[in-house]
């Protein structure tokens, strides 16, 4: 879906999880723009299900501190309309149920109506993810006169939702309960995760590793075709990128423990392209030759 600017569009809420993975396929497509998720959930839960690398977000509360707004829907428009727009921003507001408590249907569509007249001005787009079950019917149709709805449309072999709805809750793989610890950074920390043994090794589980290392804020993208291989090559594949996977937990390790002799601009490069699993090699040569 290609994302155009001056717009508001709605997605259809279905579930969590799909949503999480259709907001990254977004972003991944529409890669030039800005994005900000303005959501009802804490950043320290988000970050168990979602990459927030590359996304600002603001927490829907009542407590005051720095990216957070109040529930009410002006503050988060207003957001909307303070924010820098130089390069074209893109805005998920999810959430926009717990809203009504706040101002009431009428209110909030109000409000709405009267900022699709001002986001022509602006270089930004709104992205409102809606679950028309919790709305009046009249209230929606209303809605979805002054929006646009968005479209995700996968190609094949890219990991998506309904491949996280196949997985069974009894499916666990190693290191599945996995909690992810932030670091001073602001980015999850790498953690090596147990290996996964030939034997016993499933489309599902597959799945969720992939899920465990995506939370890491690890592009693990090379490994997704496997989800149709056969088992053999899929297997064969997995441990090839679980491999890139322990070096760059191993460097990102080495850099922070050794952060006060390196610069912070080579650092932020440096933890950026291991994350991306990409000149894992002239890494390796770069950091661990100086270190002897």
């Amino acid at each position: 879906m290609e994302l155009g600017l001056g717009k508001i569009y709605f997605y259809e809420f279905v579930n969590q999880n799909k949503f999480y993975m259709d907001l990254e396929l977004l972003m991944e497509k529409n890669e030039f723009f800005e994005y900000t998720l303005i959501s009802r959930i804490p950043p320290r839960r988000l970050i168990e299900d979602l990459d927030l690398s590359g996304l600002n977000v603001y927490w829907m509360t009542n407590s005051e501190s720095n990216f957070t707004v109040k529930p009410e829907i002006n503050q988060v428009l207003k957001i909307v309309q303070e924010s820098p727009s130089e390069g074209g921003n893109i805005f998920f507001i999810e959430g926009l149920e717990s809203l009504i408590e706040m101002g009431g249907e009428e209110d909030i569509l109000k409000q709405i109506i009267s900022f699709s007249d001002i986001i022509f001005e602006l270089k930004s787009s709104v992205i409102i993810s809606i679950n028309p079950l919790s709305f009046s019917k009249n209230w929606f149709a209303k809605f979805k006169y002054i929006s646009e709805q968005i479209d995700i449309i996968r190609e094949e072999n890219t990991l998506n939702s309904e491949a996280i709805l196949e997985v069974e809750e009894g499916v666990k793989a190693p290191g599945d309960t996995l909690e992810i610890e932030i670091g001073e950074d602001g980015n999850p920390r790498l953690v090596i995760l147990s290996k996964l043994p030939c034997v016993g090794f499933t489309r599902n589980i597959l799945v969720k590793r992939i899920l465990q290392w995506r939370r890491m804020g690890l592009d693990v993208s090379e490994i997704e075709p496997a989800l149709s291989y056969t088992e053999e090559d899929s297997y064969k594949l997995y441990t090839e990128v679980e491999e890139k996977v322990r070096r760059a937990v191993d460097l990102d390790r080495f850099i922070h423990a050794n952060s006060d002799t390196i610069s912070a601009s080579d650092k932020a490069t440096d933890i950026f392209r291991l994350r991306q699993l990409t000149g894992l090699e002239e890494l390796e040569k770069k950091y661990y030759s100086s270190s002897n």
